[in-house]
């Protein structure tokens, strides 16, 4: 009976790893969707914006919602406790703004809207009240610059030697006038800060409170090692500069495509990640973050991978999750990076989601998920029910065979 036990307890385990093993990882308490409302500054302005609370754990509890940030003063609810149940999966919450007559700041304010899980009364310390958790809903209102104003980001596809280097210039009008030419000027120094080779790119136009992107590639005909980029972009007689150093070859590790399956709108989508170590030796903690932004460049989700190693010149792969609840169908804008070494890989992303679809595209590359479930289904479960009854199964033959070597 003994024996028995231990593979009893044995199977118990190996049942709990798998379990455990197939749950999203990162997961909080209570989670927040969607993270970011944005909007013009416009005098006097008032409505309403409405997001999701989650409760991921299922659990009873109380949140606490409060206002915070330059324009805390601006917004209002008609209730700060929100009561959930074990049976409440999510629920909506509700503020008001109105804008003030004028702000003389440009740029962009904020109001925060704090959701804290409340601890149970028995918690509680004298009029101390400690949470345990917290999420926060921004509200984003941009004050448009006087004239033409541009806002830089760049993004560099990293390559080989003798492979093409990529350069994306993104360029956001926050100005309340339209940018009738704009063009980058990419200045790539060497170890010694000496220029090595300058590109021009094409010349754009941009509408107020738009974005437009350059894309300027260099055949980078040069030994390994680290170089540094300098962007001079020129737009109606203004200029402004972002830089960023890159690497050549080397130490790297690259994203060669990502695939999403059993996708269903408003779900969880498991982000496949297919990598691989260019370097002739083995690279740990390597680990994936995936930005999805808007067209206008808000911020839609943030989420990682777990960590993995790579052996030397070896492929490996990554799984990261998004919980999709309360995002819209649509075209998206991104980034993949890849976390190793002290160093990152980044490339450019472009999302378009459909009830039943995700269609990534990452450096020529598409990757597109189908559902294959029905809605309402959770992640793994088609896998995970075979695989208990395989070890029920097994549990219980074992229980006969050693109840027979008794007799």
């Amino acid at each position: 009976m003994l024996k028995q036990n231990r593979l009893n307890l044995i199977v118990a385990v190996i049942v709990i790893v798998i379990v455990l093993a197939m749950l999203p990882v990162n997961a909080q308490a209570i989670g927040i969707t969607p993270g970011r409302a944005t909007m013009d500054f416009e005098p006097n302005k008032e409505g309403q914006v409405t997001f999701t609370i989650l409760n991921n754990e299922r659990k009873e509890f109380r949140a606490l919602v409060y206002a915070e940030g330059d324009l805390m003063d601006y917004i209002t609810s008609d209730k700060n406790i929100v009561d959930f149940t074990e049976s409440d999966e999510s629920k909506k919450f509700t503020y008001s703004y109105k804008l003030p007559a004028e702000i003389d700041q440009p740029g962009d304010h904020w109001a925060k809207i704090v959701v804290m899980e409340m601890p149970p009364e028995g918690a509680q310390t004298g009029q101390v009240v400690m949470a345990t958790t917290a999420v926060i809903h921004q509200l984003r209102v941009k004050v448009p610059y006087p004239g033409k104003y541009a806002d830089l980001d760049l993004v560099i596809h990293e390559s080989g030697p003798d492979e093409d280097t990529t350069f994306f210039v993104k360029i956001y009008n926050v100005g309340d006038e339209d940018i009738l030419k704009a063009s980058a000027i990419v200045d790539i120094l060497g170890p010694t800060n000496e220029v090595i080779a300058s590109i021009e790119s094409e010349e754009i136009s941009i509408e107020s409170k738009k974005r437009g992107e350059v894309i300027v590639p260099w055949k980078a005909n040069v030994n390994p090692g680290r170089y540094h980029a300098v962007v001079t972009v020129n737009y109606d007689e203004k200029v402004g500069v972002v830089e960023k150093t890159f690497e050549i070859g080397a130490l790297r590790v690259d994203v060669l495509d990502i695939s999403v399956n059993n996708f269903v709108l408003g779900g969880i989508a498991k982000f496949e990640i297919n990598m691989e170590n260019k370097w002739n030796q083995k690279i740990d903690d390597i680990f994936a973050e995936i930005i999805i932004t808007s067209q206008d460049g808000d911020n839609i989700a943030n989420f990682k991978s777990a960590s993995t190693s790579l052996d030397a010149l070896r492929r490996g792969i990554l799984y990261a999750y998004w919980d999709t609840e309360g995002v819209d169908k649509g075209a998206y804008e991104g980034k993949i990076i890849l976390h190793y070494e002290g160093r990152t890989t980044e490339k450019e992303l472009k999302t378009y989601i459909t009830l039943e679809n995700i269609e990534t595209e990452i450096v020529g590359v598409t990757a597109r998920a189908i559902s294959r479930r029905e809605p309402g289904s959770s992640p793994g479960v088609d896998l995970l029910v075979p695989i208990v009854f395989i070890l029920i199964f097994i549990n219980v033959g074992w229980f006969f065979y050693f109840k027979r070597r008794k007799k």
